[in-house]
């Protein structure tokens, strides 16, 4: 599924991710943010444990903190967030994150 987040730098961001027919815990979780796809390295690197929780069976909130969309300078990013189950690699969630300025500073 497509998605855009808007964001202002250096603030906080969250967002959760629902599995609804998920019946086992993920054990591989990632979301991966760059300029580009074509980029090698990752501006943002999150994982389970590493600014992926999860809340409860199927359900994982993903969390932004302000000095890590401080560090993005505004511009669009490219992410995904995937997981694997078995051998199988699942990409539910990718698109943009427009990081925007501030009229505060």
């Amino acid at each position: 599924m497509l998605r855009i987040f808007n964001v202002k730098q250096g603030d906080e961001f969250s967002f959760t991710v629902t599995f609804k027919n998920l019946q086992e815990d993920l054990t591989t979780f990632n979301m991966g943010v760059k300029k580009e796809y074509t980029d090698e390295t990752l501006l943002v690197n999150k994982s389970l444990g590493n600014g992926i929780t999860k809340i409860t069976t199927g359900k994982y909130r993903v969390d932004f903190s302000p000095e890590e969309t401080q560090a993005l300078t505004p511009d669009f990013y490219v992410y995904d967030l995937r997981f694997t189950l078995g051998s199988v690699v699942f990409t539910p969630l990718y698109g943009y994150l427009n990081i925007q300025e501030t009229v505060f500073e």
